[in-house]
């Protein structure tokens, strides 16, 4: 077994015990799948949709939870969100902006999305409030586990 492939073999392995082997391998893939644009002399970028799309933050304060959600270019209406314990699901449906001239590279997702999101806690829905604003959808809610309960062991 030569050096080189001794080298792929660590680095494989490295991958699968962090838990990156499946993203590596599925990343190896779509890179090897991309096609240049008519008339480019150079192929597009490496496809990186997320596989997480829309992208997340969440906050914890002492009183309550807020989730940050990206969507940029998007109007509250193409936008749809529920609930079920601590999975919030935000789904819709992104419009590709039409512009005159053949593409050069292109990162945007455009069409239907749907992400499921785990709370750290679960909320109902009439404690939920959402709002829209500058492409980001704050949902906030009050924390209902605020502290930690002593449970006598019999």
């Amino acid at each position: 077994m030569d050096l080189e492939k001794l080298k792929q073999w660590m680095e494989m392995a490295q991958k699968y015990q962090n838990g990156n082997f499946w993203e590596s391998i599925f990343d190896q893939y779509n890179n090897t799948t991309e096609q240049t644009h008519p008339g480019n002399k150079m192929p597009s970028q490496p496809s990186k949709t997320s596989k997480r799309f829309p992208l997340v933050d969440i906050y914890l304060t002492d009183i309550q939870i807020m989730v940050i959600v990206e969507l940029p270019g998007l109007q509250k209406e193409e936008v749809q969100l529920s609930i079920s314990g601590n999975k919030l699901l935000v789904k819709g449906v992104s419009k590709q902006t039409f512009v005159s001239g053949s593409p050069y590279l292109t990162e945007r997702q455009y069409g239907e999305f749907e992400r499921l999101i785990e709370l750290p806690e679960p909320a109902d829905h009439k404690d939920i409030q959402a709002k829209f604003e500058g492409g980001l959808l704050f949902v906030t809610y009050k924390r209902r586990y605020t502290r930690h309960e002593n449970i006598p062991i019999l």
